[in-house]
Order: C-alpha cells, then sequence, then structure tokens
C-alpha cells in the first residue's frame, strides 16, 4: 500500500492588535514591510461616485509625496492600502502620518489631484477584459461591475464629498495593518473612531446560461460560479488545456487570460479569454466547450491534480507566499468572507476527481461565451443586453444626412426609457429605464444640444447625439427636462465623442 504523502503546513500567521487595529504579521528577512489596509473599494461607490476612494488615497498620500524610501498606495475592488517598505523607525513615522493625514484630510490640493489622477486613468490600460466584463454582465454599473468604469467622481466631486467619503470608511473599525515581522514597540496608528463597515451585498442578476453575446474581438468566456478549492482546480486544468491545444497544437493564440472576482466569500464570477482574429473564433469556442465538457464528464487526470498540489507546494516555499497568507486573513477580517486557507489545506491533502469534474460541469452550465458578431455558437441562445424588460416606444429614424450611429443601429424611445437593437434582432442590446438611470454624462458641444451619454444600473450605455436620429434634438430636449439634474455630469474626456451635435 502507498503511503499518502504527508500534508504541509501553511505559514503561521500571528495576530495581535495596536490602538484598535487588527495586527497581522509574519516573519520574514529583510527590511519591515507593512500595509495598512482599509475594507473600501471601487465596489463600495456608486456609479456617479466612482473615483472617490482613488481621490481619498491620493489626498492622503499627499503629504509624504517626497518621501525617499518605498512607499505607495493602492485601490482595489473591495480593499485601499497604503504601502510601506524600509526600517522600523522609517515604517511607524509613515504609517502614523499616513493616519493623520486620513483624520485630518486636506482637499486644498483637490484640484491637482483630479489632474494628476485623469492623467493617470489615461495612461492606464484599465484592467484587462477578463477581469471587468463578467463582473459587467452579472452586475452592470453598480458595485463589481464599475470595475472597468471611468472615474466619474473624479471630474464632479467636491470637497464634501471627499471628505465625507473618508469619515464613512476611512478609520480604526474598517482597518488592518499587515507587517513582515513584528510590530515595533513604538507603533501607533492614530486612527478616527468608526464602525465595521461590511463587504458590497448585491445580489447578481438572474441569467439563463449557458448563452452567447457579442463583443467587438477576441473571445472570453464568463461564468459566475461556486468558488471552491475543486472548481479553482478545473478552472486551471481547463486553461492549461486550451493553452497546450491553441498554441501549441494548433498555433492560433500565445496565451488564455484568466481573472476572478470573490463577489461573496462563496462565489465568484470568472472570466478567461484571448485576442484571436475574428475568422479563427469559431475554432477557439470548439475547443473551450470541447475541452470543457471532456473534463465534466472524464474528470482530470492523476497528473493534472499532482501539479495542481505541486504548483501550491512549490509557492509555499516563497516569501511572497507568507506575506499573502498575512494579507489573505487581515481580508477575512475586514469582509467577514472566510479565508483562502480551508481551500489551500484541502489541495495540499490531495482533490477528489469526481468533485474536481462536478465543478467542471457547473462552470459548463454558468458560461456566457463572448465573441465577435457572427461568429457565436449558433446553437447558445443570445443574451440579452440588459437583465431588464425591453422599453416599448417610437422607433426613431436614422437622420439622412450625418448620421454616425451605425447602420442597421436602432433606437426606440418611450414614456419609460430607451432601448437599442441592433439589425432585425428581437434581442436588446441596451435597455435604459428612467427608473434605472445610473448617471448622465453631458457632453458639451458648440452645435447648441449636448450629447447625452446615458448609463443603466443594470448596465449598459445609450449615447444619444442629437445629428444621428430624426427629431433627436426634440429627444434630447426631453431627456434633459426628463432626468434629475443630480444625475448629470460634465463628460470626461474619455468618454467624449469630440463633434458637434
Amino acid at each position: 500500500m502507498v503511503a499518502r504523502p504527508a500534508v504541509p503546513d501553511l505559514p503561521t500567521v500571528h495576530r495581535t492588535e495596536v490602538d484598535g487595529v487588527p495586527v497581522f504579521w509574519h516573519t520574514q528577512p529583510g527590511r519591515l514591510n507593512a500595509s495598512l489596509v482599509f475594507g473600501v473599494g471601487v465596489a463600495h461607490e456608486t456609479f456617479l461616485g466612482t473615483g472617490l476612494t482613488h481621490l481619498v488615497e491620493h489626498l492622503a498620500m499627499r503629504p509624504l509625496r517626497t518621501a525617499r524610501y518605498d512607499a505607495n498606495a493602492t485601490t482595489a475592488m473591495v480593499h485601499t492600502s497604503f504601502e510601506v517598505t524600509s526600517g522600523p523607525e522609517t515604517v511607524v513615522e509613515h504609517l502614523r502620518r499616513i493616519c493623520v493625514s486620513l483624520g485630518n484630510l486636506d482637499t486644498g490640493p483637490l484640484e491637482l489631484e483630479r489632474g494628476v489622477l485623469v492623467a493617470e486613468e489615461r495612461a492606464s490600460e484599465g484592467p484587462g477584459v477578463t477581469a471587468w466584463l463578467p463582473a459587467s454582465i452579472w452586475f452592470g454599473n453598480q458595485a463589481y461591475g464599475l470595475a472597468g468604469n471611468l472615474q466619474v467622481a473624479t471630474v464632479h466631486a467636491g470637497a464634501d464629498d471627499v471628505r465625507a467619503w473618508c469619515a464613512q470608511w476611512f478609520h480604526r473599525g474598517n482597518a488592518a495593518l499587515v507587517l513582515s515581522g513584528p510590530p515595533p514597540a513604538d507603533l501607533r496608528l492614530p486612527l478616527p473612531d468608526g464602525p465595521r463597515r461590511p463587504a458590497p451585498q448585491i445580489t447578481p442578476f438572474p441569467l439563463a446560461t449557458p448563452a452567447q453575446t457579442t463583443v467587438p474581438n477576441g473571445v472570453v468566456g464568463c461564468a459566475l460560479v461556486g468558488w471552491t478549492a475543486e472548481m479553482a482546480c478545473a478552472a486551471s486544468i481547463l486553461i492549461t488545456r486550451l493553452t497546450d491545444r491553441l498554441r501549441h497544437l494548433e498555433g492560433l493564440v500565445y496565451d488564455i487570460a484568466f481573472d476572478h472576482q470573490l463577489i461573496d466569500g462563496r462565489r465568484t464570477v470568472l472570466g478567461f479569454g484571448t485576442d484571436v482574429p475574428d475568422r479563427h473564433a469559431p475554432r477557439v469556442f470548439a475547443a473551450i466547450r470541447a475541452e470543457l465538457a471532456a473534463l465534466g464528464e472524464q474528470g482530470p487526470t492523476d497528473d493534472e491534480l499532482a501539479a495542481d498540489r505541486m504548483g501550491l507546494m512549490e509557492q509555499l516555499t516563497e516569501h511572497e507566499f507568507t506575506g499573502y497568507r498575512a494579507f489573505d486573513d487581515a481580508m477575512s477580517e475586514l469582509t467577514g468572507w472566510p479565508s483562502s486557507a480551508a481551500h489551500q489545506k484541502q489541495v495540499l491533502a490531495g482533490l477528489d476527481a469526481g468533485a474536481v469534474a462536478a465543478a467542471a460541469h457547473e462552470l459548463a452550465g454558468q458560461l456566457v461565451l463572448c465573441g465577435p458578431q457572427g461568429r457565436l455558437p449558433a446553437d447558445l441562445p443570445e443574451l440579452p443586453g440588459s437583465p431588464l424588460a425591453p422599453v416599448r416606444g417610437r422607433e426613431l429614424k436614422r437622420a439622412m444626412v450625418g448620421s454616425t450611429a451605425p447602420r442597421g443601429f436602432r433606437l426606440v424611445a418611450g414614456d419609460e426609457g430607451l432601448t437599442t437593437y441592433y439589425g432585425s434582432s428581437p434581442i436588446p442590446v441596451t435597455v435604459v429605464r428612467f427608473d434605472d438611470v445610473a448617471g448622465v454624462g453631458v457632453e458639451h458641444t458648440d452645435g447648441g444640444l449636448p450629447i447625452l451619454h446615458v448609463f443603466a444600473r443594470h448596465g449598459g450605455m445609450i449615447t444619444v447625439r442629437p445629428g444621428d436620429w430624426r427629431s433627436g434634438r426634440n429627444l434630447v430636449r426631453d431627456l434633459l427636462a426628463r432626468l434629475p439634474a443630480g444625475l448629470c455630469f460634465d463628460a470626461p474626456d474619455a468618454m467624449r465623442l469630440f463633434e458637434q451635435s
């Protein structure tokens, strides 16, 4: 009888408390590294508030901008962190100053930081399509669906808005500290008091899957699934099989990208995909479906399970993994979600092939395949562009001269909102109901009436340019009179069409 391999232990993470803030620390050689983490990120914001957290982060760091040591700050989906790496004395002083800055946020340089954030957004490629597309399909223009959104608050939020956001989220009740060594004796975290804030609590849209939907280019698979050790293993094996088939055997792609975002500690939206010429998209779709079906029916091989386990065992030897474990415990404290330790222990103990096959079967059943028009699997139903019912009303005719609307694009305007279609398809591209508007970007032009970019909470955006449609000017006037002024904002440069109306 072959003895089962011993299960190695995960790195030890210690927990203590400093000034009411939980501190998670581990032992790692070298300079002291610290991450002061707050449980607030993009997913906590509203559509009109996107960028508020980033503004707070920049303003809080401004008093330390001339520091001559390693320091940075990051805003992510469900957290914001302030990092510093140096000697203990420098780290202690840096953390103290960040806490003081957050406790009395100086919004005087707000206009300067607006410019910095706009420049940063212009230079950044933003999150990859495998990160924002799945979230937008299941959440629209809210919570996790804001992953790929422009930072609207950057252009319209006032000093009072920024200070209120800071006071609501950046306090000791919503903070945790991660250290690469024991807390220095003189460490202080003079943050304001405040209550623990929950992770975003929002129900994903109930979508009928499997399905297909159109994206301009490339191929992406998206799914909302339970996040288990077996699902993570199934996804990893699928990506490996697809890479081997599509790159090494068929020469169609360079790699397969993968991303996922936890939404409640038990479930995740995940995406995987590749950039490929339109003519090859059907072959990629066929490969995805075939490999996923085979994994669900036959399960993983012993070698694939062993490779999954060995990959985690190799990470255990790396210093970065110990830091990750401490950060994961801190995030579990802030969100209330389980840490990944239980999953990792399952992998180290050995996963059951049947459970991995069941996870692959679940993934296949929840899959939305995204690709170019006319190249999608014909046997899959088309996913509507919104979970809301289309609006009934009058179909506007495309302007004879000067219209920038694509030929075949149709706009319906009714008493309850707007709906767009493409060609003769009865499946709407976008539905914007007036009681579901998330925000309206107003693009002022030298043609008199503005161009309106109308965003829906349940996803999508409809641009109404007066010159695109017969009676388009009347429609813009009606929308301006109907939509609350509080939902309107000056469209940032990245949203503008830069043309006359």
